[in-house]
């Protein structure tokens, strides 16, 4: 048995977007891997031929697509290697032959959907300093580009959000719907939409879609649901966002399901069960369901995603989280019942009469594509774990206050039961996501490396409801508690942790967390803070979700309780802190930008503790799950360094610092 190496994570096959053919006969689905040599991701489009699976695309850049008929399927790519800000997308046959360039648009576009008559729907950026950009005409296209080159060092900010993570300035664009046709694109939304998201009726006489009419300042959690009339292009307004947050819309045959929620619970408000009636769209709660409709179980081992919410006939099928592992339901007749409840995680999947194709994660393996009978059809992540030490997700779960918190202990490398172990805590972000039985590969990581590693789902997680997820003004507070709990409780049950060799660390809410913790207690010997929050009064004014998100999570502003805000900031007992902390930001991390970090590494600098900041330049908040592969593996090592010379002498003697 061979330990988990720290560049494993290279070697996984990551699924996604399982669909159906129209006729169910076919499907297709993406399969992406991290490319080590060129330090990025290549994505291919697969497909089931003869009960095996063969590669369809070859180039690599490939990732969403739709099938245009049975046997042919569309996707959008750019194989030219051109550096235009447009969008090409290519077609390509299942019976074999190469794939040729089917549209090609001035513009982003993120979407299209193919209408009967020959034109498409599309969903596609929109500048409204260049209003007329998506005709495609040569002299806007000049001007585009002219105002790119003379402003290339330089920003007109007018807006909030003023950049989005990953990206760059905002620059006021807006996602549009457009009517693509031979002639090109035309505008059917209005210029000051945002559009979330776009469905088609099954007959495709109308299609419904979600945007915001925000101006200056996009508020989040403000979408309308609007209807879309294809004969006349006439739009009208059927849900306002303080009625029901609509989230997402399917067609079955009778009746319009639609998930969404009152915002009770602020941001995190899980979605209850709707049905717009076809006619005259009335809106009608069906079923109180205030549950998770996604997969929120954490990894690091996939990229990419697919559809969560299908509906086949008059019965709904979703993706759920619940507890601890994603599952797959169906809502029918009013009635929520199990299709899928395996351990892991229902990642994506497609239904067609009955026959579902699902990728999932399940006995702690790689993703690969599961039937309705939980009977695997792939093995792309065969080998990748052949003859590996990966340790089992033992679970612990204990009674913090009057709420049960669930959590998992992993094992180090070769368990001896008469020995100590150092321990790493390390804490999800979200705050609502959740920690269940899936491969982790820095987790196992850590195991491999000698240490025991707890991760529990404390208040605040996902998978239990709205209530539980609820942790408004309370950051700090209940969440804090029940993970020092879940410490107490894991040291009680496993008496071979070493409580004198504990280490932390966690990102994004994970790392504002570390960032309270090395504030308020001194029994880690060592802590990593990733991608963290620290002081909400900074938060609130450069993050590109600042605003909104402290004043829902925090209960407060910093114009009408600053002293509450204050409180709840890490950086208020920054000068408490006694324990050696490392810190690491992206230069591109607009959800918890860099300057959260750097309070925190300078306050402990002059405070005398022992500190390291390191920043990766050209990534962003998604460092750990899909940055360059050459920069997760540098991460990777640097917390793990930063554990093995913080170790007490008698474990360091096989492990050295990052050089």
């Amino acid at each position: 048995m061979e330990k988990i190496l720290i560049d494993d994570f290279i070697k996984f096959k990551s699924l996604s977007n399982p669909t159906f053919s129209p006729s169910g006969r076919n499907f297709c689905f993406t399969v992406s891997q991290a490319d080590r040599e060129n330090n990025n991701y290549k994505s291919r489009i697969y497909m089931r031929r003869n009960d095996e699976f063969v590669q369809l695309t070859s180039p690599g850049k490939e990732s969403s697509f739709f099938f245009l008929d049975d046997d042919t399927v569309v996707f959008a790519s750019d194989r030219e290697d051109s550096k235009a800000s447009g969008s090409r997308f290519y077609r390509i046959s299942l019976n074999g032959g190469e794939a040729t360039l089917f549209r090609e648009f001035p513009i982003p576009v993120s979407k299209l959907i193919p209408l009967k008559d020959g034109r498409f729907l599309a969903l596609g950026a929109y500048d409204p300093a260049f209003p007329d950009l998506y005709k495609g005409e040569e002299k806007y296209l000049e001007d585009h580009k002219k105002h790119l080159k003379d402003n290339e060092d330089y920003e007109q900010i007018t807006e909030v959000p003023f950049w989005f993570n990953g990206d760059t300035f905002t620059r006021a664009a807006r996602t549009a719907v457009y009517l693509a046709d031979d002639r090109g694109l035309s505008l059917i939304s209005e210029p000051d939409m945002d559009v979330s998201f776009i469905k088609l009726s099954k007959d495709e006489s109308f299609a419904l879609f979600s945007a915001s009419r925000d101006r200056k300042y996009r508020r989040m959690n403000s979408f309308d649901l609007y209807h879309l009339n294809l004969d006349d292009l006439n739009i009208r307004k059927l849900v306002a966002h303080d009625q029901v947050l609509i989230n997402n819309v399917e067609f079955a045959d009778s009746f319009i399901y639609a998930t969404g929620n009152c915002q009770h619970y602020g941001l995190n408000t899980d979605d209850d069960f709707y049905r717009l009636s076809y006619g005259d769209f009335h809106l009608e709660k069906i079923d109180d369901y205030g549950q998770s409709l996604w997969p929120s179980i954490c990894t690091d081992v996939t990229l990419g995603s697919g559809t969560t919410l299908k509906a086949e006939k008059d019965t709904l099928y979703f993706v759920s989280t619940i507890f601890d592992n994603s599952v797959l339901r169906k809502l029918e007749n009013g009635v929520v019942s199990d299709v899928i409840s395996e351990k892991g995680s229902v990642d994506c999947f497609d239904i067609h009469d009955g026959k579902i194709i699902y990728v999932g994660m399940h006995d702690m393996k790689g993703q690969e594509l599961y039937d309705e009978n939980v009977h695997q059809l792939t093995r792309f992540n065969q080998e990748v774990l052949k003859d590996r030490y990966v340790a089992e997700p033992l679970e612990l779960n204990f009674l913090s206050g009057s709420d049960d918190i669930h959590g998992f202990v992993y094992r180090p490398f070769n368990f001896d039961e008469n020995r100590k172990y150092p321990v790493i805590l390390d804490i999800h972000g979200g705050p609502k996501a959740a920690y269940g039985p899936v491969f982790f590969h820095e987790i196992q990581y850590w195991a491999s490396e000698g240490y025991f590693v707890i991760c529990c789902n404390p208040t605040g997680s996902d998978g239990r409801g709205s209530r539980f997820a609820d942790i408004r003004g309370k950051y700090g507070t209940i969440d804090y508690a029940d993970i020092m709990n879940f410490v107490d409780a894991a040291l009680k049950a496993w008496p071979q942790m070493d409580e004198e060799n504990l280490f932390e660390t966690g990102g994004s809410y994970g790392g504002f967390m570390t960032n309270w913790i090395i504030g308020h207690t001194d029994r880690f010997r060592a802590c990593a803070s990733q991608r963290s929050i620290s002081n909400w009064f900074s938060f609130y004014g450069i993050s590109d979700i600042g605003p909104g998100f402290t004043e829902d999570q925090q209960a407060c502003g910093p114009f009408d309780d600053a002293e509450k805000l204050w409180w709840h900031s890490p950086m208020k007992y920054a000068d408490q802190v006694k324990t050696p902390t490392l810190f690491i930001h992206s230069d591109q991390d607009y959800r918890c930008p860099m300057a959260e970090g750097m309070q925190m590494y300078t306050s402990l600098i002059t405070h005398g503790i022992e500190a390291r900041l390191v920043y990766f330049r050209g990534e962003n908040h998604e460092l750990s799950r899909s940055g360059k592969p050459l920069h997760r593996i540098k991460r990777l090592q640097e917390i793990t360094g930063w554990f093995n010379q913080h170790l007490d002498k008698k474990y360091r003697k096989d492990k050295s610092p990052v050089e």
